[in-house]
């Protein structure tokens, strides 16, 4: 699959988040905490393999599970039709409803309110389930385009795990709390459309948007051996009970160690500062908004999994936790900053050349100096007209970016530090 650990990873655990029960929640400190639950979605050109990503790490782990609440159902049938056996149609209950794991297809907001309502009544968590998230994009703006906005504002508040009262002719439908995830994917040039330099309402700082490594599929001609399908088999079963072990794991509210605590805000405070910026784009600020919200989720989720099984379970999330889940989240967030710059914009052109001269193979990144760049790099007039000034905006902004470091010793130089997306 063309995936890194990055990919496959967030991916299988946005799963999983979605398995926890209500009341899974993480806190920052006595005042504030949240669902331990994630907005995911996978970014890649058409045939770059994301629906076998999907299939076997957010539907195959999950299998039993939803059979499980199948059979559920109808056993709850088929004690309703024992039960109501020879009742008047007023006289009888209201006849069982499912309860889907997964919700997936077209919902409509209703729908999923009844389904909020009926997972509330036993603590159970949700995962939306998008294998082509264009389609709920493009419902929730023909919602909006109708007046309406249900759409829209449900999904906001499912973010914070927060409850909804609907009131309708038909009657009213009411929670008070939730938990639910949302996976999906998307292609490039539909997200760029669907977000188009704004974000007023922050959904879209709400959901991660992960680019999936540009490489081809790694294809294989021989058979597989026996040992391949035996450990293949192995796998898919360790996925599978790691899915119902979360399922089954009783809600808590885990604290961040005072140390994690430390990590975290010393990480945020800078770019709460950036997002405050008058000069930022729209976008990027209410990206940078909900990156503090985003990690401490992470944390919640990588928490609850590194202690499933563990002898001796973490009462308080560890600073070594803490670090992993900002690196996902800063990870992500860089690479969509790079993102929402236009591809053919010269700025940004240059920034990924220069990167490129200083990074090489990364084995032994070198100093570049505007000189350098100039001769090697600006290779085309548009990059040429932006002269030295341009260069050293764009080093400032990789800097800022945290791909590199700018040094001065004689000269202003950039060296690069770790790869930019699509690099190895």
């Amino acid at each position: 699959m063309p995936t890194d650990p990055l990919s496959a990873t967030g991916t299988l655990l946005t799963g999983y988040s979605g398995l926890f029960k209500i009341g899974t929640r993480v806190a920052q400190d006595h005042q504030y905490s949240v669902p331990c639950n994630e907005f995911w979605a996978n970014v890649g050109y058409s045939g770059q393999g994301k629906s076998p990503i999907h299939q076997k790490l957010i539907s195959d782990p999950a299998a039993a599970i939803r059979l499980m609440h199948k059979h559920q159902h109808e056993d709850a049938i088929e004690r309703w039709l024992k039960d109501t056996e020879g009742m008047k149609k007023d006289d009888k209950p209201p006849r069982p409803r499912p309860r889907f794991p997964h919700v997936g297809g077209n919902y409509s907001p209703e729908a999923l309110d009844i389904q909020l309502d009926l997972h509330e009544k036993d603590g159970l968590g949700a995962l939306i389930n998008k294998d082509e998230m264009s389609g709920l994009l493009q419902s929730l703006e023909s919602d909006t385009k109708r007046g309406r906005g249900t759409g829209e504002a449900q999904l906001l508040e499912l973010f914070d795990g927060s409850g909804n009262l609907s009131l309708r002719v038909e009657g009213q439908r009411q929670y008070e709390r939730c938990h639910v995830s949302l996976y999906g994917n998307i292609q490039p040039k539909v997200l760029r459309r669907a977000i188009a330099g704004d974000d007023p309402t922050g959904k879209f700082a709400r959901v991660l948007f992960n680019l999936l490594p540009l490489k081809p599929l790694k294809l294989r001609y021989d058979d597989p051996t026996d040992q391949e399908r035996a450990a293949y088999a192995h796998a898919q079963k360790v996925l599978e009970r790691y899915a119902v072990d979360l399922h089954q794991q009783k809600p808590a509210t885990v604290e961040l160690s005072a140390e994690a605590r430390c990590l975290l805000l010393d990480w945020f405070t800078p770019q709460q500062a950036k997002a405050i910026d008058p000069n930022i784009s729209d976008v990027v600020r209410s990206l940078l908004g909900k990156t503090s919200a985003h990690a401490l989720r992470w944390a919640g989720i990588l928490h609850n999994v590194h202690n499933l099984n563990a002898a001796t379970r973490e009462l308080r999330v560890t600073a070594q936790t803490m670090q992993i889940a900002i690196d996902i989240v800063d990870t992500i967030t860089t690479e969509m900053r790079l993102f929402h710059q236009a591809d053919d914009d010269a700025s940004t052109l240059l920034m990924r050349r220069v990167h490129e001269l200083s990074w090489g193979d990364g084995s032994s990144p070198r100093s570049v100096g505007w000189q350098y760049a100039k001769r090697e790099a600006a290779t085309t007039k548009s990059l040429r007209d932006l002269g030295a000034s341009g260069f050293h905006i764009a080093i400032g902004d990789l800097a800022e970016l945290g791909f590199g470091t700018v040094c001065k010793n004689g000269t202003t130089a950039y060296i690069a530090e770790r790869a930019m997306p699509g690099q190895t």
